[in-house]
């Protein structure tokens, strides 16, 4: 079975649920891409929280960034892509309630919010079973 092509509705579903603190592959300005936990709001834009570091190399630059999701074995798995521009956050973009981890909540004072012009992705078929033989 092939791949499927994700509209972008289906790729802001998915990358919403059922967590939306999730781990992303950020790449800015096509450089290499690093991985970083990421919070994913209803439009689909990313909230990345950093440092200043982070602030100085990705705000007012195109950032690429990539969630995948391998499925169980009985299960389909996906790949999504946006592509958008980041820019620092400010004090109206903090999710509330914070997301919280295993050892508190995450602290978005310092990062920046990657505004998704257009996210693809592609569902990644259920492997097929082969029948044992007799």
């Amino acid at each position: 079975m092939a791949t499927r092509a994700l509209s972008h509705d289906e790729c802001v579903k998915l990358v919403r649920s059922p967590e939306r603190y999730r781990p992303a592959l950020l790449s800015v300005d096509g450089r290499e891409p690093v991985t970083l936990r990421c919070f994913v709001l209803d439009n689909g834009d990313f909230l990345v929280p950093g440092d200043r570091a982070l602030v100085r190399a990705a705000a007012g630059r195109t950032v690429t960034v990539t969630v995948t999701h391998r499925g169980l074995p009985a299960l389909a798995g996906w790949t999504v892509t946006g592509l958008g521009l980041a820019r620092p956050l400010v004090a109206a973009d903090r999710p509330d309630p914070l997301p919280r981890i295993s050892g508190g909540t995450v602290d978005f004072a310092v990062g920046v919010r990657v505004v998704i012009a257009r996210l693809t992705g592609e569902l990644t078929p259920v492997p097929e079973r082969s029948e044992p033989r007799q």
